[in-house]
């Protein structure tokens, strides 16, 4: 009916618009977030955070230096993405299935043509029943005329 239409119209948008919306949300507010939560700092450099008070008096100020150098300018051309996107990509991917099937459901609804109304089967149901039975008494006359 025109009602399930509708539905199906206002599903379809909203899915939609909160895909979009959720998006931009997650790659504007997201982005800005994830550079708060890293703060650049590599993987190796927080190793040797940690450990510089115990490995320094064993293998030297000088080498943690050269370590220290080593990790934040000479690899520093490798490209390595933020670590939030670990988490923020999944999150987006499920949220973003979600809608997208709520989306297909809603255009589903809205391009489906209404059912027939049950009265009208049943009065084509019980006019082929006429011409069935019209059918058939033509037959008996006739299968009796052959013998």
């Amino acid at each position: 009916m025109a009602r399930d239409k509708i539905y199906g119209a206002i599903i379809f948008i909203v899915a939609v618009l909160i895909i979009l919306w959720y998006t931009w949300w997650t790659l504007y507010f997201g982005v800005w977030i994830g550079t708060q939560v890293d703060n650049g700092a590599t993987t190796i450099q927080l190793m040797l955070a940690y450990t510089s008070g115990e490995i320094s008096p064993i293998i030297g100020a000088h080498t943690m230096a050269l370590l220290q150098y080593w990790s934040a300018g000479l690899l520093s051309w490798i490209p390595v993405p933020p670590r939030f996107l670990a988490v923020a990509i999944p999150i987006w991917l499920a949220v973003t299935l979600i809608l997208v099937i709520a989306a297909w459901i809603g255009y589903t609804m809205m391009t489906t043509p209404p059912p027939v109304p049950l009265e009208e089967l049943e009065k084509a149901e019980e006019e082929e029943e006429k011409k069935e039975e019209k059918a058939e008494t033509k037959e008996k006359p006739k299968a009796k005329k052959k013998k």
